[in-house]
């Protein structure tokens, strides 16, 4: 008959809290992810709505600069 190895109460706490851990880290990753495909879609609908905005200024005004400042066009 063979003798029956078991952890320690304060051992087998330890492999169950850095378990714990571990799932608890691949749930913060995963919704990092979500979060990061989010902005990700925020940044390409921005790139296009400045494109059009850009195409529209260009169609009425011209190619040239836009000072921020003062809103004149060289």
């Amino acid at each position: 008959m063979s003798d029956i190895k078991k952890l320690t109460d304060e051992e087998l706490q330890s492999v169950k809290n850095i378990k714990a851990e571990y799932t608890e880290l691949a749930m913060s990753l995963g919704e990092l992810e979500i979060e990061k495909s989010r902005l990700l879609e925020l940044r390409k609908d921005l790139y296009v709505r400045e494109g059009n905005l850009a195409q529209q200024l260009q169609d009425k005004y011209g190619q040239g600069s836009i000072n921020l400042d003062t809103g004149e066009i060289n």
